[in-house]
């Protein structure tokens, strides 16, 4: 039961008794005195909360979460083949419905990757453009397709595709949809048909009986201006040291590093862009863009393989030997 001030509608005190030894009560706000108070009753809830019980929800939270995702960080692909070598073959950073795109180059690679037995290829991020907001909105303006038109166009290409896609990663412009709605519609699309990586990737190719351990991101924390594979080296020494080739895009600048670290040979691979003529870019970062994606050939009877700066020299290669 609460008592409330007659006049002012506020929570009263007690204040002594009067002549006749009532109970008298004074309003804590106004101070009006009076020995009959308003009296006001309901029935408010009191919540509770055990963190016990709150955790045990967590978890089946948590479980229901890892049901429905089709993201992953490890997977095995299995290829089974009589040819010699098989090409694996990185692209990132294809800014489909960008306007400086090189939609010609697009549909080349893709020509090859379907035309070529021995070719399987992944994606390291940046599939779409998908600039929403930005602090220049030049880069907004210059996307000459809508982020839904960009979603329909790489999901009629991964169709047409994935029987060659070996997986795909994360990327910083779809990203961008999810700071502004939590949702990434071209994760989406790609977490329906391939295997995503929806941060640091491993990939276990297994061809024929021969393992190769593939790292993948779309970019790494570390960078230099001296070493454009530095990133991908420090990934390597500080969190996964046994892979065979370690593969970003994201600064649109290619090198590609076969070296030894910890006594195995590794390749270390950064990736071009088909984004060729970009107007931000050009302002903020470099004159020069290439659309150059080292590859690397594997040797499917042991554990051999070799990188290649261009497609091309890939292919010479395989002729050769």
């Amino acid at each position: 039961m609460n008592l409330l001030c007659n006049k002012c509608g506020a929570s009263v005190t007690k204040k002594g008794f009067d002549t006749a030894g009532k109970q008298r009560y004074m309003c804590i706000v106004c101070g009006h005195r009076t020995v009959h108070p308003k009296e006001f009753q309901s029935d408010k809830k009191q919540g509770s909360t055990d963190w016990r019980e709150w955790s045990e929800n967590c978890i089946e939270r948590q479980n229901l979460h890892e049901k429905a995702s089709s993201s992953q960080d490890v997977c095995n692909i299995f290829l089974k083949t009589d040819k010699p070598f098989i090409i694996y073959q990185p692209l990132a950073d294809l800014h489909i419905g960008n306007i400086g795109t090189s939609y010609k180059d697009l549909i080349e690679w893709t020509d090859q990757i379907l035309q070529i037995p021995e070719l399987y290829f992944s994606v390291m991020g940046d599939l779409a453009d998908k600039f929403s907001a930005f602090k220049n909105m030049l880069a907004v303006h210059q996307m000459i397709l809508s982020p839904e038109e960009q979603d329909k166009f790489i999901e009629s290409w991964v169709e047409e595709t994935q029987h060659k896609f070996l997986f795909s990663t994360w990327g910083n412009h779809e990203e961008m949809e999810e700071r502004a709605s939590g949702q990434n519609a071209v994760k989406n699309i790609l977490n329906k048909k391939l295997v995503y990586f929806n941060g640091i990737g491993v990939a276990n190719l297994h061809i024929n009986d021969i393992k190769y351990k593939i790292v993948a991101t779309h970019k790494t924390r570390a960078n230099s201006c001296f070493n454009k594979t530095h990133g991908l080296k420090r990934l390597a020494r500080e969190n996964i040291p046994d892979g065979d080739i370690y593969v970003a895009g994201h600064n649109h600048t290619g090198a590609f590093e076969f070296t030894e670290e910890r006594s195995l040979w590794q390749v270390f691979i950064k990736l071009c862009s088909l984004k060729k003529n970009d107007g931000y870019a050009k302002r903020y970062f470099t004159y020069f863009c290439d659309t150059t994606m080292p590859n690397v050939v594997l040797n499917t009877q042991k554990h051999e393989f070799t990188p290649f700066r261009t497609l091309s020299e890939a292919l010479q290669f395989i002729k050769r030997v």
